[in-house]
């Protein structure tokens, strides 16, 4: 085999590991959701506090045998992964293929970070580090057709704890909401910053935008929704959005999660909002985010 084939291969498998690690990232979180779903039933019978519909009960258990289906295929030996990645990376550095071989690390660190479980709370730190290995992937699909700009306003937000795989969500529903259908080049604005004493996180799009209907129904679902994440939708549904929304209510009260702006043709702006949790807040959150 020619190193033109290998090269080729390698190009392949990178592409169907991209496939898998976005697979296992929807899975993982299913997982997490599971998790969430029975804990909730076990409120139902311990605190007054929570008040349950029998329509609503059976609805839970329904959604809770569905996904525990869907994670039976979460058999997966990471090792295995990270050890073909790495492989694919050496064979592209023998063979003078840099790009590859820089793809391939950066797949390995995304995978890494969506799979473990090590931490509920992360800093903000960490979750713009894989936003940014996550735009370098989506670089490769969209070319020189898409950009995006990070602003935090003070040093200090870096260290901030915020629920993992928060804004890897946000930035995927603006490319595939509002960027794909839209003829002009793409534009991702993050903006995390500080306002009333509260984090503030604004995901800002140049795409398609929603009309005045569309904007109120998801306004209106993500104002409500605090027990409805992962329910099944079609593709490209928002049910990681939703399971994000629903974390951050769960979490952190009634008074966070994500609100939308949006002007048809013009663009859409995520706004998220939830408590500053520095390193001695986290404690007190920690607990609530084991979804």
């Amino acid at each position: 085999m020619d190193n033109r084939m290998k090269i080729i291969l390698a190009a392949v498998i990178v592409v169907l590991l991209i496939l898998l690690i976005l697979t296992c990232v929807k899975l993982h979180q299913q997982k997490k959701m599971i998790t969430f779903l029975t804990t909730q039933e076990k409120r139902k019978k311990t605190q007054d506090r929570i008040q349950w519909e029998s329509g609503e009960a059976e609805e839970l258990r329904l959604l809770r045998k569905r996904m525990e289906l869907s994670t039976l295929q979460e058999q997966i030996n990471p090792h295995f992964l990270y050890n073909t990645l790495d492989s694919i990376r050496s064979r592209a550095l023998m063979d003078g293929q840099t790009e590859i071989a820089q793809m391939t690390e950066i797949l390995s660190r995304f995978f890494r970070y969506c799979i473990s479980n090590s931490d509920r709370l992360v800093r903000v730190r960490e979750e713009l580090n894989h936003i940014q290995d996550y735009y370098y992937i989506q670089k490769y699909r969209f070319e020189d057709k898409l950009d995006m700009r990070i602003e935090v306003e003070t040093d200090e937000i870096y260290d901030y704890y915020l629920p993992k795989m928060t804004l890897q969500p946000l930035v995927e529903n603006a490319m595939i909401h509002g960027l794909e259908k839209s003829a002009k080049k793409g534009r991702i604005d993050l903006h995390i910053f500080l306002a009333n004493e509260r984090l503030v996180i604004l995901v800002a799009d140049n795409g398609v935008g929603m009309n005045p209907e569309q904007l109120a129904s998801l306004n209106e679902r993500m104002s409500g929704q605090m027990y409805e994440a992962g329910r099944k939708g079609s593709r490209h549904s928002g049910i990681a959005l939703n399971n994000v929304n629903a974390r951050l209510k769960l979490t952190f009260g009634e008074g966070s999660g994500i609100h939308y702006r949006s002007m048809e043709g013009e663009g859409t702006d995520a706004v998220v909002t939830m408590p500053v949790v520095d390193v001695f807040a986290r404690v007190r959150y920690e607990e609530k985010s084991q979804i």
